[in-house]
């Protein structure tokens, strides 16, 4: 399974995110997952979050262009940049609450909040997310959400992680020994860490990255990348970052916020 995530993709293809051309590091970073090295990993794919820069009908409809190429099943869930109800409309199948991957389930989650870059999950949400784990307690569960359900040590991003609904998050999924993973985008930045015996990981945006354990807002120059996961029946997974090397990668590094 590959994980995608932040691709911020504009309306217009000279659309530009600190300079950077994220159409054309999407497509990279596409083209990468299904090369020679990655195909085996990519049966299943998915986005999560920041598809779009602003929520447009026109930047959908160019990032679903994009993944005509993709013979895998994907999906996809939004970010606080997105616009839930418009990738309904346009792709309606692509938003499931539940993904079986063999004996795996993934739950796809959105904690987008209309207006807000931090995350929430309302009480009727969790409580939904808490039938969903008592429904699928005889699998192994992976939660993939947009926003960092934990503190990743950088503190601007860390100040619009997930927050209505955190605390109460973690105390579900505490208590179901069958969840073994967490994984989320937002932060633009490689993470992994580990809540008990969940594994808790965050995966480096196919668009700008940021600075791990900056204080202010800070750009990286790591390039973009993606995250692979092995899921095995038994519950154990592997999982890595694979980054890729972009020949035309300008981002402006000086920039203070976006």
């Amino acid at each position: 399974m590959i994980q995608i995530t932040d691709p911020h993709i504009g309306g217009r293809p000279d659309y530009q995110l600190l300079g950077l051309d994220t159409g054309h590091t999407l497509s990279e970073v596409l083209s990468a997952v299904s090369g020679d090295t990655a195909s085996t990993l990519a049966d299943l794919l998915v986005v999560t979050g920041d598809v779009s820069a602003n929520g447009s009908e026109a930047a959908y409809r160019r990032f679903l262009h994009k993944m005509q190429p993709v013979t895998a099943p994907w999906y996809w869930l939004p970010g606080n940049h997105d616009n839930p109800r418009k990738m309904d409309e346009l792709a309606p199948r692509r938003r499931p609450e539940v993904v079986p991957v063999g004996a795996w389930r993934l739950l796809l989650l959105d904690t987008s909040v209309p207006g807000q870059i931090s995350g929430g999950l309302s009480e009727e949400e969790l409580a939904r997310i808490g039938q969903l784990l008592e429904d699928h307690r005889e699998h192994p569960l992976m939660l993939m959400m947009h926003h960092q359900p934990v503190p990743v040590g950088s503190h601007w991003i860390d100040g619009h992680m997930l927050k209505q609904g955190r605390e109460e998050l973690i105390a579900l999924v505490r208590g179901f020994e069958n969840v073994r993973a967490i994984a989320w985008g937002h932060v633009h930045q490689q993470f992994d860490s580990h809540l008990g015996q969940i594994g808790l990981h965050a995966t480096p945006s196919t668009s700008v990255q940021f600075t791990p354990g900056s204080g202010p807002f800070a750009v990286d120059s790591e390039m973009p990348g993606y995250r692979w996961f092995n899921l095995y029946d038994d519950g154990r997974y592997e999982t890595g970052v694979e980054r890729v090397a972009i020949a035309e990668y300008s981002v402006d590094l000086a920039s203070s916020g976006y």
